[in-house]
């Protein structure tokens, strides 16, 4: 399993918000629900599928960027990014 889109360049790993954005200063990141990160553009480790329908558990947060955080620079407004769910079967 992997999530491929635009990497944030302050924050490696995690999810650049679109130019259509009106907030700035964070990424957004992608985890599992025991908190273990999925990075953007990098294959996770496997899952095992059982027989039938699979539910695959996710959470995404959104993070302050190290230099916004340090001059108090985050701007607040409506944000999007896009990510490409991509999956292999073995």
């Amino acid at each position: 399993m992997r999530f491929s889109g635009t990497e944030s360049s302050a924050l490696p790993g995690l999810l650049a918000l679109d130019g259509s954005s009106g907030a700035t200063g964070i990424a957004i990141g992608l985890e599992t629900p025991s908190a273990q990160p999925l990075p953007l553009n990098q294959a996770s480790d496997k899952l095992l599928l059982q027989a039938g329908s699979t539910n695959i558990a996710l959470k995404a947060y959104v993070q302050g960027e190290p230099d916004a955080l340090r001059n108090q620079r985050i701007e607040r407004g409506p944000f999007s990014a896009v990510a490409t769910f991509n999956l292999e079967y073995e």
